[in-house]
């Protein structure tokens, strides 16, 4: 069994690079903008949240900082969700809405990941490797790891938030609102 849990521990890690460019690839195309599959994701993504600060309010038990870092790190992500509404690409044709997320804010969000990820796998070998405690303060940490998973978190938040807004907007222009029925 414990050979075939590190092949599969393996075949993630080789796939984690591929994983990551699709991410990236799909997150920078240009994509229609369904309202409900985007009120989905805005839903969806409120969700998450709520049960984000579940989980770190049970972790800020076990972790310091947790709390404090995911309660700064949420708001912040937040705003960034903001700026990178503010930077996506809008098209309106006669098929629908279309969008397309600013490539630059996209890579970047991509490498968070990636450097997330990495800090935690690194941070996961030290420790069963030498028994390196995990460091108690810092982006390194259990409660900055999850600061980083908050402010990722609090841009889909609020990305989702703004393209189902604006696919709305449309909808409603284009005499597609229901509620007027």
């Amino acid at each position: 069994a414990l050979p075939l849990i590190a092949l599969l521990l393996v075949l993630l890690l080789a796939l984690l690079p591929l994983t990551l460019w699709q991410r990236y690839r799909v997150g920078s195309s240009r994509r229609r903008a369904w309202s409900w599959v985007l009120a989905l994701g805005w839903w969806a993504s409120l969700v998450s949240s709520g049960l984000f600060a579940v989980s770190v309010a049970a972790a800020g038990l076990f972790w310091p900082n947790a709390w404090l870092y995911s309660a700064g790190a949420w708001p912040a992500g937040v705003l960034l969700g903001a700026l990178g509404h503010a930077l996506t690409r809008f098209e309106a044709t006669p098929d629908g809405l279309y969008y397309q997320s600013n490539r630059w804010l996209v890579l970047g969000l991509t490498l968070l990941v990636a450097v997330r990820v990495a800090a935690g796998v690194v941070q996961a070998f030290r420790f069963w490797l030498h028994g390196t405690p995990w460091p108690e303060s810092g982006w390194l940490s259990h409660a900055g790891l999850l600061g980083i998973a908050a402010l990722l978190l609090g841009y889909a938040t609020a990305q989702a938030f703004g393209l189902h807004r604006r696919a709305r907007r449309y909808g409603r222009h284009r005499g597609y609102d229901r509620s007027r029925r």
